[in-house]
């Protein structure tokens, strides 16, 4: 009883706390498993490596379902057993996560983590599985935005329950490319460019906060119109603070051995871990507890002692059920409120006349066409032609366009023509800011 009424004051402490003390201690319990890392591990070109003495195992990866504990096999076999108690740090290549950049303006450094999960489906709407992601939230760079790393969660737990059959504890999974930013100094401009066999990605950082992240598949460099848009992309301005790291091979990788460490803030840590940690941390407090309880029973013979503890440990009880579910709302509050501000205007279809015109003119050439109407991604065109129904038939077939039907039946090879833009989608905008109003 006594043990369990410790666990919920120090809880109640902890949500009372201001949001920037929250995620303060949140960074430190991250912070303390991270510096229990002892071994580096990294998987390049469907290799292990250890990055402490540079061997390496062949990984394993055929089958899919496979691909933790092939990982996880090879291991075990490639650590010696005279290290009882690995703690391991896992690199993957960057293909194995998805970045993207948001912007949010009015949400506070400490609410943009709830701000996150509550918007994950909307951000990355193609994506069916669950997943976990981290975010700097203790800086941002000078144009408010932040670059968000997002993981498979059941991939994250596959290879900590992997690495748990094997008698491994892994403590942590990261990027492969964020590795090479622990080399440097916070201060100044840092390009790292990260190449394997399959893919190529750069990172920029300012100030030690990352910046960019952009990433290609090397087949597709092969195409010269994407090979442009890459370069382009990637090129850094010039910057006498400008330093450049490329890493283009393992051993590139096993030569920053020594320098290499968990980034606090995008290393993703499984739930697997998380419970290790809570574990530890609870036979800590049992010990504590024990210590209390003793005191508890040496000051129990005063009885109106004994009772004013009870009446403030009801009263501490009832305030936390009362600030539990404060902290959800405010949170949802901002990100509904930024939602319907900016929303409306940021997600308002954008017809793009000029590329509909564009590409008009490609599908009916040689055809003429008189007039055009555009309403609300509802299009009607009319026109003289040789073949209206070969027009037809090649409007169908071209991704901008759908629903595309004659208006009317053809007179001396005049053609009338109803379609939609593919590329907007009024219906689904209005449903979402103006559910009430019927058209």
């Amino acid at each position: 009883m006594t043990s369990i009424t410790m666990n919920n004051w120090q809880q109640a402490l902890k949500e009372r706390l201001p949001g920037n003390l929250k995620t303060l201690f949140q960074a430190n319990a991250r912070a303390q498993l991270l510096r229990q890392v002892n071994t580096v591990l990294l998987v390049y070109d469907e290799r292990l490596y250890d990055l402490s003495n540079g061997s390496w195992r062949q990984l394993n990866q055929d089958i899919e379902s496979e691909w933790a504990a092939s990982i996880a096999a090879a291991a075990v076999e490639l650590l010696n057993h005279e290290v009882m108690e690995r703690s391991v740090l896992l690199l993957l290549p960057a293909p194995e996560f998805i970045a993207t950049t948001i912007s949010m303006p009015g949400v506070a450094r400490e609410n943009l983590r709830s701000a996150l999960q509550l918007q994950t489906a909307v951000l990355l709407p193609s994506h069916d599985g669950k997943l976990a992601f981290a975010v700097n939230t203790a800086a941002s760079h000078s144009d408010r935005t932040d670059v968000v790393l997002w993981m498979n969660e059941n991939r994250l737990d596959a290879l900590f329950d992997a690495f748990v059959a094997q008698g491994l504890f892994l403590a942590s999974v990261m990027p492969r490319a964020l590795a090479a930013a622990s080399q440097t100094a916070d201060s100044g401009e840092l390009q790292v460019e990260d190449g394997d066999a399959a893919s190529l990605t750069q990172l920029a950082f300012s100030n030690g906060v990352l910046t960019q992240w952009l990433q290609i598949d090397k087949a597709d460099l092969e195409d010269e119109l994407l090979r442009r848009q890459w370069l382009e992309a990637a090129a850094a301005k010039p910057s006498a603070a400008l330093t450049r790291q490329s890493l283009q091979s393992a051993q590139a990788w096993v030569d920053l051995a020594r320098n290499v460490v968990a980034n606090r803030d995008y290393s993703f840590i499984p739930a697997g871990a998380q419970a290790v940690r809570k574990q530890m941390e609870k036979g800590k407090r049992l010990v504590g507890a024990g210590i209390a309880a003793a005191v508890v029973m040496l000051l129990g013979v005063s009885p109106f002692l004994l009772q004013s503890l009870q009446a403030r440990s009801l009263l501490a009880d009832l305030a936390e059920q009362r600030e539990l579910s404060a902290a959800a709302r405010a949170d949802q509050a901002v990100v509904r409120d930024f939602e319907q501000r900016w929303g409306v205007l940021t997600e308002f279809p954008a017809q793009n006349i000029s590329a509909t015109m564009l590409q008009l003119q490609a599908v009916l050439s040689p055809s003429v066409l008189t007039s055009l109407e555009v309403d609300e991604g509802s299009v009607q065109i009319e026109g003289e032609s040789d073949d209206p129904q070969s027009l037809l038939q090649r409007l169908e077939q071209d991704s901008m366009f759908t629903g595309v039907d004659f208006a009317r039946a053809t007179n001396n090879n005049r053609y009338y023509i109803d379609l939609r833009l593919s590329t907007v989608d009024f219906d689904g905008y209005r449903q979402r800011y103006f559910p009430e109003v019927r058209r």
